[in-house]
């Protein structure tokens, strides 16, 4: 994983991996190759609803930088020398069942389709006995 890690950090020297709003997550990249990511994530309490269960707007972010890390591994690709950045231009999610404070959250991402200026991307989240949280789809504009 830190091949991939360090390959991108040589490339985008001024990129920071993960982004540092992801960071106060606590987000954890346990797979970096070419068209994948996986994360991993402990459940905090300071990031629930009203209810108790892991807020929307904190299920979205984790999806999303673990979706955005995926689009970045592919940006080695010939394709891609020239570009600057990339960033989400839509992204969509669907929950299904909660998260709770304590329990430990897998990020899966794979790219799905590269084209010259746009990326599609696919993931979800899931508990360690595998229950579905959420799952999206979004896509990353290239910058050049």
């Amino acid at each position: 994983m830190n091949d991939k890690k360090d390959k991108l950090q040589r490339q985008y020297p001024n990129a920071i991996f993960p982004a540092p709003f992801a960071q106060m997550f606590g987000i954890n990249f346990i797979k970096l190759e070419e068209g994948i990511a996986h994360s991993e994530v402990i459940v905090d309490k300071t990031w629930t609803n009203p209810f108790g269960i892991a807020h929307g707007g904190f299920l979205f972010s984790i999806l999303d930088e673990t979706l955005g890390s995926a689009a970045c591994s592919v940006l080695d690709k010939r394709i891609y020398q020239d570009v600057k950045a990339l960033s989400t231009t839509n992204h969509d999610i669907f929950f299904h069942s909660p998260a709770r404070p304590k329990d430990k959250l897998i990020i899966k991402a794979r790219v799905i389709s590269c084209r010259k200026n746009i990326l599609f991307v696919e993931g979800h989240i899931e508990k360690e006995d595998k229950t579905l949280v959420a799952e999206s789809k979004g896509i990353w504009f290239v910058k050049r």
